[in-house]
């Protein structure tokens, strides 16, 4: 039985073939892996991002919860921090 020359292009024809689209798919699945991981990262900062933001309102909420439910007299409006009491108006 012999090989002819038809038979040994096919068969390297046929392995460029393979090596080929195992080569492209290796490249384009990692193209894709990286892409994931960029999108990891953006929302994994966005979660960050948002959770200080909410931090924050809940700090402000506290800060808002602590002011006097009454008017000021000026000596205690002097005092308190937040005041614009000492503004020549």
């Amino acid at each position: 039985m012999t090989i002819t020359t038809e038979q040994a292009l096919m068969v390297i024809g046929g392995a460029s073939t393979i090596t080929t689209a195992i080569f492209w798919g290796a490249f384009l699945l990692g193209r894709l892996h990286s892409r994931m991981e960029n999108a990891e990262r953006s929302v994994t900062a966005l979660d960050q991002r948002m959770d200080r933001a909410g931090q924050k309102m809940s700090d402000l909420a506290d800060e808002v919860q602590k002011m006097p439910d009454r008017y000021l007299t000026r000596a205690e409006a002097l005092h308190w921090r937040g005041s614009r009491a000492e503004d020549p108006s």
